[in-house]
């Protein structure tokens, strides 16, 4: 295939046309389920690869697409029109271009990017390595594991920067489990018995392992922990409503700085922690599954008191500390009540956020607890579909409308001054598990061991579009959008650490819209954007 090859280094080189060279290494192999759009199949014999985005030579821009009707991270590209240029924007076409796009459509929407005043910076995108995640990962064969982890974490993937670990079982492990499980009536406040699972030393740090040595850069971990040992809860049980019992404060603190000890002892090291996955989970008598139960002033006393302390004396006080890592309905009370125990907050390093009652609770929740704790940011923690109770498919391969709920609430979030968007499974099976509880769900990528196939949902290339174009420390920036009448056009845009600058936005609409996006620099640059669509541009900056 020499000639492909030098063909896509022609079209590289000019930056005109479309860039076909995603294809060197295999393009999507779609498959229709009868869901409304296609997942790309992989096996040992092929699977589509996402170029590493390099900005071009000015004055061209890569437009890149991704859409219900089977479009998978296309690159085009085109110029920006008078570059250089204060003309307005009817002068930027000609009278006859003008006339043609005209017909074409009845308005063009003029778009600006500001890059007079920055806002958040992103700290990275990334997903879970829960048990379920390497469970189906390690049941594939040996060169479509590594597939599966390159899909994520390689310049050829998602290219991932952060990735989250439980601290022991989850409901997406196969049975509960910590590490200082006791017979009922023993206890261990030295935690003599402490060991990491099988399901670590198996599972998740291998895969870990592998993930951090296909990445070119650091990866952020972070650790979060569903359920406490029973002996340490006041009910006696990992699952279900119950709090660690006060004498277990310290212990449980310790029990933090024992899971990064031994992760270390295996060249892993993390960059985070959350206080408790969801600790509201712990309060509700009918919860199901792992969970430990905090009022905002009971983790702020324990944080204050022993967790930071605790983290410190190990010589671990580099760690990041994370609150809430709940649902943002919490929001700001939690945090409010937190960083009112002057102990608690000289530790306190962010906010981290669930998306599962976004759909009715306002972002306005994000607002006011950046206004009021500037100095702490905002990471979307986990999110998945699925996961309702009158959702009766939890995987549907092909399913475009979850793809879009992905990228509508990483927009919504990124407008609103989150810093970063974690999903939770890497990797579930077709029928969204294991979990121990039935509690299944979808993920970007499933896998069916039978067939020895794995399938790329719409969801994985609607991330694409932010995780590999928003480096770690990318500022947002102002997008000046007309809103009447394009409510459901969500956009969002920033400049990242080389200058270049991105600009993404989705259509949730069923027709195409005509968009004249305006750099002051440069000129203008013409956008169509199909129905039910996610395109992202991308663009270097001028030289002075």
């Amino acid at each position: 295939m020499w000639w492909k090859e030098g063909i896509c280094l022609i079209l590289y080189l000019f930056s005109q046309v479309t860039l076909m060279c995603h294809g060197l290494k295999g393009e999507c192999q779609g498959r229709d389920y009868g869901h409304g759009s296609i997942v790309c199949v992989c096996d040992t014999s092929h699977c589509d690869t996402l170029p590493h985005i390099t900005p071009p030579i000015l004055p061209s821009a890569f437009i890149i697409s991704t859409n219900k009707a089977g479009r998978r991270w296309e690159v085009t590209s085109d110029n920006f029109i008078d570059l250089f240029s204060d003309s307005t924007f009817s002068d930027v076409l000609s009278d006859g271009e003008l006339e043609e796009e005209e017909e074409e459509e009845e308005e063009v929407v003029v778009v600006k990017v500001e890059h007079g005043e920055g806002y958040q910076k992103i700290i990275g995108f990334g997903g879970a390595f829960t048990d379920a995640a390497g469970l189906n990962i390690l049941s594939l064969p040996p060169e479509l594991q590594d597939t599966v982890l390159r899909a994520y974490y390689s310049p050829e993937g998602l290219e991932y920067t952060m990735g989250r670990v439980p601290v022991g079982g989850t409901d997406f492990s196969t049975h509960p489990y910590t590490y200082d499980d006791l017979p009922p009536g023993q206890t261990d406040p030295l935690l003599t018995k402490f060991a990491l699972a099988k399901e670590d030393l198996k599972v998740k740090i291998p895969l870990i392992q592998k993930a951090l040595a296909m990445s070119p850069v650091p990866i952020k971990l972070f650790g979060s922990a569903w359920g406490a040992p029973g002996w340490m809860k006041d009910s006696g049980k990992i699952a279900g409503k119950g709090k660690v019992l006060l004498k277990y404060y310290k212990t449980w603190a310790q029990y933090y700085v024992r899971f990064l000890q031994n992760y270390g002892q295996h060249n892993i090291s993390f960059w985070g922690l959350t206080a408790q996955n969801e600790p509201t989970d712990g309060l509700q008598s009918s919860f199901s599954f792992n969970a430990v139960g905090w009022t905002p002033k009971e983790q702020a006393e324990w944080m204050g008191r022993f967790l930071g302390p605790t983290l410190e004396s190990a010589g671990l006080g580099h760690i990041k500390l994370m609150v809430l890592d709940d649902n943002r309905i919490f929001l700001p009370k939690w945090v409010d009540d937190v960083m009112s125990n002057a102990a608690a907050a000289k530790y306190v390093s962010g906010v981290a956020v669930h998306w599962y009652t976004d759909w009715f609770t306002p972002p306005l929740t994000l607002d006011l607890t950046h206004s009021r704790h500037p100095q702490l940011f905002i990471l979307y923690s986990e999110a998945c579909t699925g996961q309702w109770p009158w959702q009766p498919l939890k995987v549907v391969l092909g399913y475009w409308p979850r793809a879009e709920s992905y990228a509508a609430n990483i927009i919504e979030g990124l407008e609103h001054w989150s810093t970063g968007w974690i999903d939770w499974n890497l990797a579930l099976d077709v029928k969204g598990g294991p979990n121990w509880v039935k509690n299944n769900v979808d993920a970007p990528i499933i896998v069916n061991a039978s067939a020895g196939e794995v399938y790329k949902q719409p969801m994985y290339y609607t991330l694409a579009h932010f995780t590999k174009l928003l480096l770690p420390g990318s500022v947002r920036v102002k997008l000046s959008f007309p809103s009447v009448n394009y409510t459901n056009i969500l956009h969002t845009a920033f400049v990242r650490p080389d200058n270049a600058t991105v600009v993404t936005f989705l259509n949730r609409d069923n027709y195409s819209v005509r968009i004249r996006l305006h750099d002051h620099r440069l000129g203008s640059l013409r956008l169509r954007m199909e129905p039910r669509s996610l395109v992202s541009v991308i663009w270097g900056a001028p030289r002075d």
